[in-house]
């Protein structure tokens, strides 16, 4: 009996374990799929990481649609608007008047844009959306306006989609996942991110996004037809510049002093994101704040007083009035003029090879005679100018002459000397009023004149002097008029630079230089045509050149522009 129980046993539990056999069924391996994670953190399985792909394009072209609708319906609104407050017939309806301005389109001169605008604008009963809804279309366009240029759209940065192999069935939906990540980030579109590399002093690097590369070389090009002419830019580029017979210019080279790298990359769509060359090139010329007003002209005025009236440069004025082309110019009265001010966030540099004719000043020369009362003066010899071929190597930087290197000096005609007696009784330590004599050699470009200018090399935009440039780097320096040293030193912006009290109500200021002449201190008494110096690039000097002021008083409040005294 006890060996049947054993048996009885035996068979039951086989039946049971065959029963659990077919009761309990094992997976025989895990599931791929796909793990979510944004800034490496889990948000979520799926199943497909096409299908996320595929929702996020489709999210993209549900905005893209109603970029579509909003644009008709803000271009319909818009256009009624332009001519509703013109339509006086009485008490209509905003209906009716749509009516009437499409039966009177001649009347209006209608475009056909613009008819089909306003029909569009009375069958779809526009004249509802003239409330708050029109702003919140127009903040949705301005939002989202980067859908209209793109194909695809991408998932945020700092997504990533990982596949696993696991037995876990707990999936999320890929509108649920969509909604995480954009409840944090926005989508990304692909384009180009573009690095201006600049100095510490000139602060951080400057990032721009495009969505084509040639938006950014594009935005170059109008860039250099703003400080280039036209017409010799196209003979640069396409190798047709005339060849120098006589006097004439040809550019050698044009490039962007900054370096510059870029990129393909992801870009989110909440960054700022430029389209077109011309929105480029605005940033890159006026920067992100851009104000400008209009200032009517009056008789007597003149670029260069209208520009120092409005504390601009004369190329500002130039830039943002393009019917004038020289400072030369002469203004209409009456007219509107534009006044603002640029940013730029490039140099833009052009080297060229000039040569040019260019009067020579003659000389005066004054004789001190004793037998003369002090102040009387005896023209012996009237002065003529002469002429003088110069050839030299120009460097500019957005329009501004930075860098003159004389290459060659030819004497087509020679000056005559202005000799002047002047009658003095005792040691001539006073300077004429009467006439000054100029401190450099001849052969002298201007670049940079007195007044306001672009700020582009660490200074104020405030010019208190004149610069003259292309004597050449170590040429001479000499003392207008006769006086007294006041300053001789070397200081953080003027460089080397002497300071000359003509006792007679002036000083005038040498700056840049590169040393001083010998046998020289405070106290010495200089005449006029005295080598005091020699031309260089100290201090904030970009090039060779000597800053040289005229100054009502000691002090730089009293600076006047020393050209008024040549004149």
């Amino acid at each position: 009996m006890k060996k049947i129980s054993t048996y009885f046993f035996i068979i039951l539990l086989s039946v049971i374990v065959f029963l659990l056999g077919f009761g309990y069924k094992t997976t025989s391996k895990p599931n791929a799929y796909y793990q979510v994670y944004l800034d490496n953190e889990s948000i979520g399985l799926i199943e497909s990481k096409k299908e996320l792909e595929d929702y996020i394009n489709k999210q993209a072209d549900a905005i893209k649609e109603n970029l579509k609708e909003y644009n008709l319906k803000l271009d319909a609104i818009d256009t009624f608007k332009k001519y509703e407050s013109n339509v006086n017939i009485g008490n209509y309806s905003l209906l009716e008047k749509a009516n009437y301005l499409i039966a009177n389109r001649e009347l209006y001169n209608l475009t056909d844009l613009e008819v089909e605008n306003l029909n569009f604008y009375k069958n779809n009963y526009l004249y509802n959306y003239l409330g708050p809804d029109v702003e919140q279309m127009r903040l949705y366009v301005h939002k989202n306006s980067i859908y209209e240029y793109v194909d695809d759209v991408y998932s945020p940065e700092g997504t990533e989609i990982k596949k696993v192999y696991t037995y876990d069935n707990n999936l999320t939906s890929v509108e649920q996942i969509y909604k995480e990540i954009m409840s944090k980030k926005t989508s990304t579109i692909s384009g180009y991110k573009f690095t201006i590399k600049r100095s510490e002093e000139e602060g951080s690097d400057i990032e721009i996004y495009t969505i084509d590369k040639k938006i950014f070389s594009d935005a170059i090009e109008d860039l250099i037809t703003i400080f280039v002419d036209d017409v010799k830019y196209e003979a640069y580029k396409n190798d047709q510049q005339t060849e120098i017979v006589t006097t004439g210019s040809i550019i050698e080279n044009i490039y962007v002093q900054e370096e510059i790298t870029y990129k393909a990359v992801n870009i989110p769509v909440e960054e700022k994101i430029y389209t077109s060359s011309k929105d480029l090139s605005a940033y890159l010329l006026y920067g992100d704040k851009f104000e400008e007003k209009k200032v009517k002209v009056k008789t007597g005025d003149s670029i260069e007083s209208l520009a120092f009236e409005n504390q601009i440069s004369v190329q500002e004025f130039l830039i943002f009035n393009s019917q004038y082309t020289s400072r030369d110019n002469l203004l209409v009265t009456g007219t509107d003029v534009t006044i603002s001010t640029v940013d730029p966030k490039i140099k833009i540099v052009v080297e060229s090879y000039e040569v040019v004719d260019k009067e020579t000043d003659f000389e005066i020369i004054e004789q001190h005679d004793k037998n003369l009362t002090q102040g009387s003066i005896v023209v012996a010899q009237q002065g003529e100018n002469g002429l003088e071929r110069v050839s030299q190597n120009v460097k500019s930087v957005n329009g501004e002459i930075s860098y003159v290197d004389p290459e060659g000096k030819e004497v087509l005609k020679s000056s005559i000397p202005k000799i002047i007696n002047i009658g003095t009784k005792y040691v001539p330590n006073v300077g004429s009023t009467a006439s000054w004599g100029w401190p450099t050699n001849s052969g002298y470009t201007f670049s940079s004149y007195y007044g306001y200018r672009l700020q582009l090399f660490g200074e104020g935009n405030f010019h208190s002097g004149i610069d003259i440039a292309g004597t050449g780097y170590g040429s001479n320096v000499y003392a207008a008029n006769n006086g007294t040293i006041v300053t001789m030193e070397y200081v953080y912006n003027y460089g080397y630079h002497i300071i000359i009290n003509h006792n007679n109500g002036y000083y005038t200021v040498y700056a840049h230089m590169k040393g001083f002449a010998p046998n020289l201190s405070v106290g010495s008494t200089v005449s006029r045509g005295q080598i005091i110096g020699y031309v260089g690039d100290t201090g904030w000097a970009t090039g060779p050149h000597l800053h040289y002021e005229i100054r009502t008083c000691a002090r730089y409040a009293c600076t006047t522009n020393p050209l008024n005294y040549y004149r």
